[in-house]
Formats: C-alpha cells, structure tokens, sequence
C-alpha cells in the first residue's frame, strides 16, 4: 500500500513520507480489538484507527512539521453550521460513505481534516484516477479487517485469545438476575 501511495504523490506531485506507527496502531487497535472481544463486545477497529492514529498521532506528526491538515481519501463531508462548529456529513456517495467511522473526531481534529472524496461517487473517483495514469485505479476495495491477512476473523480471534474467545457454547445468561436466556 505504501508503494501505491508512494506512485501516486509521485504523479500528482506532492511529498510522500513515511512514519513507522505499527507499535502504536498494535497496541491502540489490535490489542483494543482484542480487549474488547475478549469482553464480549464487538469492536470496530477501523474507528479505533481513525481516531488513535490518523487523526490523533498522523495530524498531531503534519502539524508539527508545519502542515495545516491531514487530507484523506475518506468518503464523507465536512461543513460548518450556523453555530461556526463543524459538522461530519455522509458522503454523495452512500454506498461508499465512511462518516460513521469519523464520528469519534473533536472539532480541533475536523478544522486540520479534508476529505475531498465526500463529493464524488467512487465511479468518478477511479475514472479520474485513470485519466491521471494512478495504477490505483482498479485497486480492489478493501473490506476486511486489515490486520487479519486472511480474512477469517473467527479463527484470528481463536488464535490469538485462546480460552478467552467468546463463543465457545454454553449458556447465555442475564448477567444481572442470572436467569439463562
């Protein structure tokens, strides 16, 4: 992903850098993945991304060095209501809207964010990024969890928490009066 990152700053002529965050995004997504699996509650990990590590350690990076936002390939629009706060907006694009993982975003984190896709249709999106010669164009969507390689989650859980992977039968009981459900 870095190399088509790389390729396309090259094209459109921007800079390009590299940050090694995969401590922080192990311990601030995986291991919250984890954590909250092993509880018993579904985690969304990609909420947990957006929040821990590209808005918080990623802009946190661009505005010490002096840059004014963290522009994302996000689908989804920013505006500013009448009150002067900005406001998360689902994306022309519904099908491909990504507001509800930025939800957990603060105003300081929106007025350094731009998400230029948040207008366009992902058909317009990779017809543009054709006409440009980006190799990206036909990339694949990704829809699995990034960190689960195979995609199976089930059995990635099962891995990595052994005995503490929920769903190994039994009953399902209320937790407060005891009564099995």
């Amino acid at each position: 992903d870095s190399n088509d990152a790389r390729r396309a700053a090259d094209v459109i002529g921007i800079p390009f850098y590299v940050w090694d965050l995969s401590d922080r995004f192990h311990e601030d997504v995986v291991e919250d993945f984890l954590a909250e699996y092993a509880g018993g509650r579904t985690p969304n990990p990609c909420l947990r991304c957006n929040e821990k590590i590209k808005f918080a350690a990623v802009l946190e990076r661009g505005l010490a060095l002096g840059f004014d936002a963290v522009v994302t390939g996000h689908y989804a629009q920013l505006r500013t209501g009448a009150d002067g706060l900005i406001e998360m907006h689902r994306a022309v694009d519904h099908g491909k809207d990504q507001s509800y993982v930025l939800g957990v975003l603060d105003q300081q984190q929106l007025a350094h964010s731009l998400f230029p896709l948040g207008d366009s249709t992902k058909a317009d999106v990779r017809l543009e990024a054709a006409e440009r010669g980006l190799l990206v164009a036909d990339k694949p969507d990704s829809h699995d969890i990034c960190f689960v390689a195979d995609g199976d989650n089930a059995g990635w859980l099962r891995e990595k928490l052994g005995e503490k992977a929920p769903n190994h039968g039994g009953d399902i009981v209320d937790e407060s009066s005891g009564e099995v459900l």
